[in-house]
């Protein structure tokens, strides 16, 4: 007979599977999609970083990292290969010299657009026979597991 501890980390395992699962079908999916527009030229870790752009405006290459949940080297080397693209630039920060800001050029703004709609239609697909309440009940339940996860150290 299974304990009680051994049935909830059983049901949590299957679980925690299953949001693996899902996340890196998103991705490969999101992925497939963007590779159908051949004159975007942009994987989803550097819309990761576009979106962010787009929100924040004005970064540095440590807080994209901190966002996009990527660390440092990974950032830095997709900003290089996101700067050749002409998607970012870089700017020394006024108020520290040692530190880069990133933001989007104007062709990484339009490529944001264009990936923008591309990428809302994908969410809509994939969420597709959801109710708004649970979506927002989806939404509490990341974030319940997020902040746990954040927890840990």
């Amino acid at each position: 007979m299974t304990s009680n501890i051994e049935s909830r980390y059983h049901k949590a395992a299957f679980s925690g599977f299953r949001i693996e699962k899902t996340v890196k079908l998103m991705k490969l999916t999101l992925s497939r999609l963007f590779s159908q527009h051949p004159e975007l030229d942009t994987t989803v870790d550097q819309w990761v970083i576009m979106y962010l752009l787009n929100q924040h405006e004005l970064l540095s290459q440590q807080e994209i990292a901190e966002h996009a949940f990527k660390d440092a080297p990974t950032v830095t080397r997709m900003i290089d290969l996101m700067e050749a693209k002409n998607l970012v630039q870089r700017l020394q920060d006024a108020s520290d010299k040692r530190r880069l800001m990133i933001r989007l050029t104007a062709l990484g703004k339009e490529k944001f657009m264009l990936m923008e709609p591309i990428v809302e239609d994908f969410r809509a697909a994939a969420y597709d026979g959801l109710e708004e309440a649970q979506l927002l009940q989806l939404d509490k339940t990341l974030n319940i597991i997020f902040n746990n996860l954040s927890k840990i150290h």
